[in-house]
């Protein structure tokens, strides 16, 4: 092997870890030719140094935590309506919302009703829609729930402990801010439990 080969090959090496670097790097690298005579073959090594390396950015949104996330606020706030937390539920729902759930506790503390609620379990908890910059969501919630509403003896007027419901609902989650969520609109509807 004679001395340009070898020459030629660490040249040679020297730029492709040149190019490793600049392909591993996070910011933009100036554009750059290199090509390679050996005087005495008249072999040619050419190549280019990456002219741009886009700004890697971590992509912060991820359904799956989104859902555990919406999960703990729906229980939250059905806990909070059942209880009659009306401090809760006002920093947890858009004013359109709250004034729905503030009629239903208000009106239950008039009669001097409680609600007993118990949310035994989540069948499924599906994102339907999503803006494209994430800060609207809509979640679809499938549980198996107990509601009970008592009078101020404890009777049970409606309602069954015995009887479990499937529930469906589906509620807009939108961003306030960078980090804080907002109920905008909820959608329920029951069923029969089949299992």
């Amino acid at each position: 092997m004679s001395i340009e080969t070898i020459t030629l090959g660490i040249i040679a090496a020297y730029f492709i870890w040149r190019l490793y670097r600049a392909f591993n790097k996070e910011t933009s690298a100036p554009g750059e030719r290199v090509r390679l005579v050996s005087p005495q073959t008249g072999e040619v090594l050419e190549m280019k140094i990456i002219q741009h390396v886009p700004q890697k950015v971590k992509n912060l949104w991820d359904d799956a935590a989104f859902i555990i996330s919406a999960k703990f606020v729906f229980q939250k706030v059905l806990t909070a309506f059942a209880n009659g937390n009306l401090k809760e539920l006002k920093e947890a729902l858009s004013p359109e919302v709250y004034r729905v759930f503030e009629q239903d506790v208000l009106s239950r503390r008039a009669k001097k009703q409680k609600m007993d609620f118990s949310l035994i379990c989540f069948d499924s908890a599906n994102i339907l829609m999503k803006t494209p910059n994430h800060d609207e969501v809509t979640v679809q919630f499938t549980t198996e729930q107990i509601n009970l509403l008592k009078d101020e003896k404890g009777q049970v007027i409606e309602g069954d402990r015995m009887s479990v419901a499937v529930m469906s609902d589906t509620w807009v989650f939108k961003r306030v801010g960078k980090e804080n969520w907002i109920i905008t609109a909820t959608k329920s509807r029951t069923a029969p439990c089949t299992k």
